[in-house]
């Protein structure tokens, strides 16, 4: 005869509970972890700056960018403070919002059966009494005592507080490179004590010539626009035809070279440029023809590379949520010369290390062809050599098949003086859903027939600095209702806001759809009004 079977008895319900809350906390220690070695290592770096200082004076700009990166750490800090309960001494104490992803996969489970169940009973009037009530209660809670616990509860629902912790730590990432940058430029300053650039491109005589000769030994910097100037006429480029293709050219130079995208050039940017498209007297010539589209009614930038620097595990994450089989980007490599990144395979249910595939491409920038990549030939892989990336593109283009979009890009909208910067991702992740709005067809990443992609922004010049934003002659207040919907779903009208001007901005101009769902103190119903036969 068999034993008795053992069923679950509160005991282990109460343990499996208490796992489940460690485990929680473990994930809050870990994001909470990795914010906090991010936030220390640009405090490492703020300091250093600081000490080496009172030796030698910030220049003007620099001084300014440290400001603003420490107004943003402060906020930063107090985010993570206020949302995740950080006390001083680096533990955390947990809160009603640690504990919402807990219950959120028992609501998603029994919330049909409660309801199909409820719906059998004599008693369903007063079930639906009391939901109504209880909604009442909330609504007043959130609207009239402005307690919020309605909205937090949607943000903690949705992960909103982990994906902003995320977003820190990026901007962390960012803010240390740029500073170590500064601390490097400081360096060469307190060894000359008076700057002299001989110093810092002593390694590069061609560069070293060009700076002195064009600005002067003791000039610390100069503005973009002036660098690319000098570079243009250095390397006796100054005869394009066409305005389209020379601010192409001009925007594409800058872009690259202006590193800090603070609207100046140190010598460190610009050995750092010519390590990827030099030497000083043909880096004009080798962007032109490896990045810019040469044709003669609509010049463009190819959208397969990637000007900044990009971290490797943050490119890999992108491509495993927005990638398709064929997806390709070319990249800086941080040690020097070029990285193709390519999607062998879909991404859905796969490891990145089974779909995603690093290819190098060493830079020699002495040779006439400078850029090498394996090429197979019969099965049989080779080293081939390229003039230009634009070229090795062309010889991989089996693999190959349409540019990868980064869903990063950030993006700049200057609306009627208001200024806007955000990620592309907030229109591409909606474009899925709803192709036929005007923002999500502006991103749209699918690739034509040509390999471009659909959206017009990915080819054009505007919204890709803060300089030329993407201008729209809208009310700033329709244009926030605009970007959350984007962001939530929802259109929320605020008060102050006009309804008729909401209407036409939100539906006319925006192609929002009419089934909107809208909340808020005021609805806002979009209907479409029938017609009899004579449109009347």
């Amino acid at each position: 005869m068999g034993g008795k079977k053992k069923g679950v008895g509160v005991g282990d319900l109460l343990n499996l509970y208490k796992k489940t809350v460690n485990e929680l906390k473990e994930g809050n220690h870990a994001i909470i972890t990795e914010f906090k070695v991010n936030f220390r290592k640009v405090n490492g770096q703020l300091q250093a700056l600081k000490d080496l200082s009172k030796n030698v004076d910030l220049p003007k700009d620099q001084e300014a960018q440290i400001k603003k990166i420490k107004k943003n750490m402060k906020g930063m800090h107090q985010f993570v403070k206020k949302n995740y309960g950080v006390k001083d001494d680096g533990t955390i104490k947990m809160s009603w919002k640690h504990y919402v992803p807990i219950i959120k996969p028992f609501i998603t489970t029994l919330a049909p059966a409660a309801c199909f169940y409820m719906s059998r009973d004599s008693l369903l009037p007063f079930y639906v009494l009391g939901m109504l009530l209880f909604a009442a209660v909330v609504y007043f809670i959130d609207t009239k005592l402005e307690i919020h616990f309605l909205r937090e509860f949607i943000k903690a629902w949705r992960g909103a507080h982990d994906a902003q912790v995320d977003k820190y730590c990026r901007d962390l990432r960012k803010y240390y490179d740029k500073l170590r940058d500064f601390a490097s430029l400081q360096i060469q300053l307190q060894r000359a004590r008076t700057f002299d650039v001989r110093s810092i491109l002593e390694d590069n005589k061609k560069a070293r010539m060009f700076w002195i000769r064009n600005f002067g030994p003791s000039k610390a910097s100069v503005e973009t626009l002036q660098m690319v100037e000098a570079l243009l006429h250095h390397n006796k480029q100054t005869h394009m035809v066409g305005k389209q293709k020379i601010e192409l050219v001009y925007n594409t130079i800058s872009l690259i070279i202006d590193k800090n995208n603070d609207g100046n050039v140190s010598p460190i940017e610009l050995l750092d440029f010519l390590k990827y498209f030099g030497p000083i007297d043909k880096c004009v010539s080798r962007i032109k023809e490896s990045l810019i589209d040469d044709d003669k009614n609509h010049p463009s930038r190819y959208p397969w590379f990637i000007w900044r620097k990009k971290d490797r595990q943050e490119l890999v994450a992108s491509m495993m949520n927005y990638g398709l089989k064929g997806d390709f980007i070319v990249r800086c490599a941080s040690i020097g010369g070029f990285a193709v990144t390519h999607l062998i395979h879909d991404p859905q249910g796969r490891r990145p290390d089974e779909c995603i595939k690093h290819v190098s491409v060493p830079y020699n920038a002495e040779s006439d062809k400078p850029f090498s990549a394996v090429v197979k030939e019969g099965g049989v892989g080779r080293l081939k050599h390229f003039k230009s990336l634009s070229d090795l593109v062309y010889a991989l283009r089996e693999k190959l098949k349409q540019p990868f979009m980064d869903p990063e890009t950030m993006v700049y909208f200057s609306i009627s003086g208001t200024r806007y910067q955000v990620e592309a991702s907030l229109f591409m992740v909606r474009t899925r859903r709803n192709t036929k709005t005007y923002l999500g067809e502006l991103f749209n990443p699918s690739p034509l027939a040509n390999g471009f992609p659909e959206g017009a922004f990915w080819g054009s010049e505007e919204g890709h600095t803060f300089e030329n934003p993407i201008f729209f002659d809208t009310d700033p207040g329709i244009f926030n209702v605009i970007l959350n919907w984007y962001r939530y779903g929802d259109l929320y009208i605020p008060k102050g806001v006009s309804m008729i001007l909401a209407r036409e901005e939100i539906i006319e101009k925006f192609k929002l759809p009419f089934t909107c769902k809208v909340t808020g103190a005021r609805t806002l119903e979009f209907v479409e009004i029938p017609t009899n036969k004579k449109g009347s």
